[in-house]
């Protein structure tokens, strides 16, 4: 169904390594000057001195069908923006989905809609790729006049909107942006989660409240057919886990020995699955707030504690022995093996990261597999690991450079993308309806609209989601879902709500998406990737026997290394980070 995950972005450590090595050839000024030679109307846009036009909204679309209460996009008429053309220079990234961005039917639509046409400048290669062209681009003074869905960090929007290259877009928001000014009333802390320290706004931001979502680090799965033939019930703690683990083994319910209690691979980081029954993780880079300080989950004796149990169902062969260094292609094929099942359970953000979904089939075998509620550990420690601020509020969707002519107008584009049918477009296509009423959401309310079955079977009908978008719960939660229809997103958000979010951690736990200045930026670096590097290895070698986490002089070898790597300048930095946030 279209309520997917987002794709992963562009490399964050390739965006900081590329602004700090760009700052002497911007702080001059000199690619800042000019401005597109395709904007015809050429003219600044409002500022200093000068009164912003009136802007208002289309009617609202009276067929279309609302829950009770519902908060989020509405559908509404349209209108042209400009009586005269305009054509703005946007880079992009190539994308085998969203096809040529010139001719993909989005592009069209969208055009013809709001009457501004776009001249695209499609970059391919891996993200790294992408973003060695992007800096050389900038280095070399050949900017556009905006970036689109390349995944600026917001450390990274801060540097270049501080050198003037950026454009700071929030007082074109406040006059122009009526749906995104709507959108930040629904969710208030979207102002304060999209400004840099100057507060300044520096991205036209996407909302896309994935409830789902927020769980995604903790979340793995388990064979409930399985559980049956073995005569368990879904385990709630440390121990029961074990148990239904070596009851999997036992029987080899796969045959021939080929059982694999529970799999895991190199792309869902397996700690927070197990580590959240013995102390908060929040997942990579593991930091936790407590009482306003900032600290590490990965030192603490909990984590050790942690250490011991995963390293417990290792011996016993109970983990998959490639848990750190299968691919998603090697876990797919332990998934969807021919005959009977492979795998027992499996640590993944959804089903279809380890077997095929097929949601027209009721016996599909991702059928079998429910998600395992998080763990109650051996001294009653149960976290879901809820991400309540980095889900939801999405900065760089659309970043404006000093390069454009009429900011204005361009805000003014993005925000007619947080209108509910260009929402719809824009990430599913053409291929939608609205809903009749009567017929029921996913979360068993009125629905808003529907997809084709086919939406997703053709390619460049849509920009997948990096356009600005506005998809809030109720949004997401209103696509219909018909009688007898098998979609995995109810089952998804069904088992999402009555298993983690009644154990999510309370929020103050959660470090913020802080935005660091360039000084930080330039020392957390280096410290950063060498902690993620140390606790990654060290966590696996622990876990598979390497290093034994009952030696007291491993462990503690293993807190020197951390300590002499820097974690407590690389907390001062976040602390630092994390008062000016809160400033």
């Amino acid at each position: 169904m279209p309520n997917d995950d987002a794709r992963p972005g562009v490399s964050r450590r390739s965006l900081i390594a590329g602004a700090l090595g760009l700052t002497a050839a911007t702080a001059g000024g000199g690619l800042l000057s000019g401005c597109s030679g395709k904007s015809n109307a050429g003219a600044a846009a409002a500022g200093a001195g000068e009164a912003a036009p009136s802007v208002t909204l289309g009617p609202k679309l009276a067929t279309v069908q609302y829950p009770e209460g519902y908060v989020g996009p509405v559908a509404r008429t349209l209108k042209p923006l400009t009586t005269e053309k305009v054509t703005f220079k946007i880079v992009v990234k190539q994308d085998v989905t969203i096809g040529d961005w010139k001719t993909n039917a989005f592009t069209k639509w969208l055009e013809q809609k709001t009457g501004v046409h776009i001249e695209w400048s499609q970059i391919g290669g891996t993200d790294d790729d992408v973003m060695t062209k992007v800096n050389a681009m900038i280095a070399a003074g050949d900017i556009p006049d905006a970036f689109l869905g390349i995944g600026f960090t917001r450390s990274q929007l801060f540097l270049y909107g501080a050198q003037g290259l950026f454009t700071d877009v929030g007082q074109h928001i406040d006059a122009y942006a009526l749906n995104l000014q709507g959108a930040m009333k629904d969710y208030p802390e979207t102002r304060k989660l999209i400004q840099a320290p100057d507060k300044k706004i520096y991205s036209f931001p996407g909302i896309n409240d994935c409830f789902h979502c927020r769980a995604i680090d903790g979340r793995g799965w388990l064979n409930v057919d399985w559980i049956k033939q073995v005569g368990l019930a879904m385990p709630k703690t440390t121990d029961e886990f074990r148990e239904v683990l070596r009851a999997f083994k036992k029987a080899d319910l796969a045959g021939n020995g080929k059982t694999i209690p529970f799999a895991g691979y190199n792309e869902a980081p397996i700690d927070p699955f197990f580590m959240n029954a013995f102390l908060y993780d929040p997942g990579e880079p593991w930091l936790v707030v407590k009482d306003g300080k900032v600290d590490v989950a990965f030192d603490k004796d909990e984590w050790r504690e942690g250490l011991k149990y995963v390293n417990g169902l290792y011996k016993e062969g109970l983990i998959s022995r490639d848990v750190f260094t299968a691919d998603g292609d090697q876990l797919k094929r332990y998934g969807n093996a021919p005959g009977k099942p492979l795998i027992g359970g499996a640590r993944s953000n959804y089903w279809g990261n380890f077997l095929d979904i097929d949601q027209k089939d009721p016996n599909a075998r991702w059928r079998q597999y429910e998600a395992c509620p998080p763990l109650k550990g051996p001294n009653g420690v149960q976290y879901a690991a809820w991400d309540y601020l980095t889900v939801g509020v999405e900065v760089a969707h659309l970043v404006i450079t000093k390069k454009c002519a009429k900011p204005d107008l361009l805000v003014q584009w993005a925000d007619a993308q947080y209108e509910l049918e260009a929402i719809l477009r824009g990430y599913g296509g053409p291929k939608f309806a609205w809903a009749k009423k009567g017929d029921l959401g996913i979360n068993g309310k009125q629905a808003v609209y529907g997809f084709d079955a086919t939406w997703n079977s053709q390619k460049n009908l849509n920009w997948g989601q990096d356009n600005p978008m506005y998809r809030s719960q109720d949004f997401r939660l209103g696509e219909r879902v018909l009688p007898g229809d098998l979609t995995f997103e109810k089952p998804l958000y069904e088992q999402t709500k009555e298993r983690f979010f009644p154990l999510k951690q309370p929020q103050e736990m959660q470090f913020p998406p802080v935005t660091l200045d360039q000084d930080q930026a330039a020392q957390e670096a280096e410290l950063k990737t060498n902690l993620k590097g140390e606790v990654n290895q060290s966590f696996a070698k622990f876990l598979t026997g390497q290093l034994d986490p009952n030696d007291d002089g491993a462990w503690n070898d293993y807190k020197d290394r951390v300590s002499k790597i820097g974690v407590k300048p690389y907390l001062e930095l976040q602390q630092a980070a994390y008062e000016t946030y809160n400033g």
